[in-house]
């Protein structure tokens, strides 16, 4: 697979929520088309899209939404980070089979004191699950 490196400003797309608390499929696609109009990419589920907040189901359905919707792929860097290495995993490898341009990994972030060996055991446990 021929990649393209990332370049310019990736700007975390905040999510909007319907009065049921749900993903705003609806307004996320029509912000996330109106960023890249202004040729800015889209970090979503980045550091303030409230990542830790929706479920893998809601990211994934999320995500598919804009790809659905003829958005360009090699423009997202989607947040793929997760509690659950696993969760972590089927997000990351989802986003490079949809050939997402990056993911942004979110270190173990829930336990204190991790040493670098650890930190690089999370990425690398990721990474190769993924095996691209």
């Amino acid at each position: 697979m021929t990649t393209t490196p990332l370049r310019g400003v990736f700007s975390p797309v905040l999510t909007p929520f319907n009065a049921d608390l749900t993903p705003s499929v609806e307004r996320f696609t029509r912000h996330c088309r109106w960023l890249l109009e202004q040729d800015v990419g889209l970090s979503i589920f980045g550091t303030n899209s409230e990542a830790t907040s929706l479920t893998l189901a809601e990211k994934r359905r999320l995500l598919d939404a804009l790809l659905e919707a003829g958005l360009p792929a090699a423009r997202m860097m989607p947040g793929t980070g997760a509690c659950a290495l696993g969760d972590a995993i089927e997000l990351t490898r989802h986003a490079v089979e949809a050939g997402c341009g990056g993911v942004l990994m979110l270190p173990p972030f829930y336990y204190k004191g991790v040493s670098d060996e650890g930190l690089f055991r999370s990425f690398a446990t990721v990474i190769d699950a993924v095996a691209d």
